[in-house]
């Protein structure tokens, strides 16, 4: 897990169960700022980053008239922050359930 939780500042995991169900998105208001939609979450989980960059994220950047300004090294760190950030949003969410069920059964 982060050691510093101020270290995912600005990136969140989103969704929309009334219009989208089903769908992930992965949001970076750091800049450049980025949408990434992910319209399968099961094949999500299972995947690779480079599977998941190439075949199930659709990547959006958030200011296309700006996006010239930043190298592509600069927008690939931004792709692998959220990543990393959906990786360990993943495993808080699993320690979060299953610490709930521990409580249930005390």
């Amino acid at each position: 897990m982060a050691n510093n939780p101020n270290e995912y500042a600005g990136r969140y995991w989103c969704d929309n169960i009334i219009s989208q169900e089903g769908y992930i998105g992965l949001l970076y208001l750091g800049f450049p700022r980025c949408f990434i939609l992910i319209r399968d979450a099961a094949r999500f989980e299972y995947s690779e980053y480079d599977e998941w960059k190439a075949n199930i994220a659709e990547i959006n950047w958030l200011d296309p008239a700006d996006i010239q300004r930043y190298t592509d090294e600069e927008k690939e760190d931004v792709i692998i922050k959220l990543w990393n950030f959906s990786v360990e949003y993943d495993e808080k969410n699993e320690e979060l359930y299953y610490s709930a069920l521990e409580d249930e059964d005390e």
